[in-house]
């Protein structure tokens, strides 16, 4: 026999527990161990720049400004997105990661590249009651920004 419950401390776990929680308090199954998290994870990706140098170090051309993946926002749940989050996700754990596989794949897709430069990107999603308290604020507006974490490293 399995009895699930609504997570007390979520959103929906506050909104319906009038309805179950005098139930789960008598037979024993209302604990404070959560199995899922109540909130979203953070959108993370990768704001890099290319640069294009000669061997003294002057600009060839301007660098460029790239991000990876290239949607950004979180939005886009197709598989081979989701991929590429995952990818970054565990690059990002790891500088030498990035500096042994990622970098120099960035480094290939731009032949003549002299070095790219990371920042991991974080933009911190609000809580759900934040959300509903703020419902006539846009978004994007509620979102927290922070870059963490800037490297550069040399293209060979």
């Amino acid at each position: 026999m399995m009895i699930v419950m609504g997570n007390g401390s979520s959103f929906l776990g506050r909104y319906l527990g009038q309805y179950y929680f005098s139930v789960a308090n008598t037979i024993g199954v209302n604990t404070t161990w959560n199995f899922f998290s109540p909130d979203p994870a953070h959108i993370m990706y990768f704001r890099y720049y290319v640069y294009f140098e000669d061997e003294y170090g002057n600009p060839k051309k301007d660098p460029e400004e790239l991000y990876y993946p290239e949607q950004k926002d979180g939005s886009n749940f197709a598989m081979n997105v989701r991929r590429q989050n995952y990818m970054m996700r565990f690059m990002a754990i790891d500088p030498n990661r990035i500096q042994n596989f990622f970098a120099p794949w960035i480094c290939k897709q731009h032949p003549g590249a002299s070095r790219v430069q990371f920042t991991l990107m974080v933009d911190h999603i609000p809580a759900l009651d934040k959300v509903i308290a703020l419902k006539d604020t846009e978004f994007s507006e509620l979102l927290s920004h922070q870059e963490v974490n800037q490297n550069v490293f040399n293209c060979i």
